[in-house]
């Protein structure tokens, strides 16, 4: 059977499957074909073509990129900056060469003036002391000189031996021979006025002693600024029993603080107050069981002898963080309302025990057998039961006056607020005060 006949004989779903997938097969043959004969792939006469690899240049695209750049841009900086550094180092070096020439230029000139001043110096000494000894020898001859022609340089001594005053050793060996014909001292110059240095009048100048005045700036510098909102730490030296009472109020119980720390202010900046005095005073709350201060008064001594003392507005705060120091509470009124209770319970239990009298009246004659009414008479009461009664009478009014007694001081008595001493207190600024120093 040929290809026709089973073409014929096959069913007309399966024909048209093949069809289509003859033509999809031939389809596909060709475009392969067609594809490999455009890219050079098929036949000897074509050569393979050069794979291109960069698009713009020959290098590597990453070489130009953004990275690179930055790269190359930061390298360069680096090398401008380092070049700018050695620059001004030569620049700095130049200027140091040019100063310090500048100054040896400057020092030589100084040396020169110097030299020329000295030598001016030098031939002005010389003059003076020339004229100096002229001035002296004239004074000499004139002083020295007589009519009668004798030589001024030639003096009779006491022996009657002649003296030479231009020798030294004469001068020496003859003392008073040779001053007492020394010349004489010249006159007083006169004034202006034609007087004498003498006769001029004479001005007596008083000089009183002047307080020394206060210098505002000095007693500035001796005070100090703690202004609103400082904190003061330090430790409590004495303790206290802190009244819950109506009246510790109006009268509170005085502390004694110690600070320890430099005063926080605000801005982060500290004073030094350190072992400085604190006066406090306070009172207790009872409903939060806490000690209640208030900063009196603060005292210092500076190392100088100075001493400080100024009032003070500040509250403490306790350990944590709140207003007031918390305590324990401490009550003795319910020992005497114990006492007052079993003195109550005593004179109730001694009323159980009391006996009365009951008053009974007898309207009948006790040796009579008749129905005849008498006078009434009244019963001896002094028996043991009457005794019996009186006593426990006695002891519960006792007992009362006790019961009122422990009343009334259960009623003078008040809890308080045990504060212990050494607790760490914070004391907080509550309005700025100057610390000056006392006169």
């Amino acid at each position: 059977m040929n290809f026709k006949e089973r073409w014929t004989q096959l069913d007309p779903t399966h024909r048209k499957w093949i069809t289509w997938g003859s033509i999809a097969v031939t389809t596909t043959v060709v475009l392969w074909a067609s594809a490999a004969f455009f890219d050079g792939s098929s036949g000897p006469a074509q050569k393979k073509r050069k794979e291109i690899v960069s698009a713009l240049t020959d290098h590597d695209p990453r070489a130009v990129g953004i990275d690179a750049i930055n790269a190359t841009i930061r390298a360069q900086g680096a090398q401008i900056s380092k070049l700018a550094q050695n620059q001004k180092a030569a620049t700095d070096t130049a200027d140091a060469l040019k100063q310090v020439s500048e100054t040896n230029k400057q020092l030589q000139e100084q040396l020169a003036r110097n030299e020329a001043e000295a030598e001016l110096m030098k031939q002005q000494l010389e003059e003076l002391k020339n004229g100096q000894a002229k001035v002296q020898m004239e004074s000499e001859s004139k002083s020295n000189g007589s009519s009668d022609g004798v030589d001024p340089t030639a003096v009779k001594t006491p022996s009657g031996g002649d003296f030479d005053r231009s020798s030294p050793s004469a001068v020496q060996k003859h003392p008073e021979t040779y001053f007492a014909s020394a010349p004489q001292p010249p006159e007083p110059p006169k004034s202006g006025s034609g007087a004498k240095k003498g006769d001029t009048t004479k001005h007596i100048r008083t000089v009183t002693a002047t307080e020394e005045e206060v210098d505002p700036k000095a007693e500035k510098d001796h005070e100090m600024f703690l202004p609103a909102g400082s904190i003061l730490s330090g430790a409590l030296i004495t303790g206290m029993d802190a009244p819950t009472g109506q009246g510790a109020r109006k009268e509170p119980f005085p502390a004694l603080l110690r600070i320890k720390k430099e005063a926080i202010l605000p801005n982060r900046f500290r004073a030094d107050i350190r072992e400085c005095f604190l006066i406090a005073s306070g009172f207790g709350d009872l409903s939060s069981e806490r000690a209640y201060l208030r900063a009196e008064v603060i005292s210092c001594v500076r190392e100088d002898g100075g001493v400080i003392e100024t009032k003070l507005d500040a509250y403490a705060a306790g350990e944590d963080g709140k207003a007031g120091v918390r305590g324990r509470l401490v009550s003795k009124q319910g020992q005497i309302l114990a006492r007052s209770l079993m003195a109550g319970f005593m004179q109730g239990v001694s009323e159980a025990f009391s006996v009365k009298s009951v008053p009974t009246i007898n309207v009948r004659d006790i040796n009579s057998n008749s129905d005849k009414a008498y006078n009434p008479v009244m019963e001896q009461a002094l028996n043991g039961e009457a005794l019996q009664g009186a006593a426990i009478s006695g002891t519960g009014k006792a007992l009362e006056r006790i019961a009122d007694f422990y009343l009334e001081m259960a009623e003078s008595l008040y809890p308080v607020i045990e504060v212990d001493a050494l607790r760490e207190i914070d004391f907080i600024v509550k309005r700025g005060q100057t610390l000056k120093l006392q006169q």
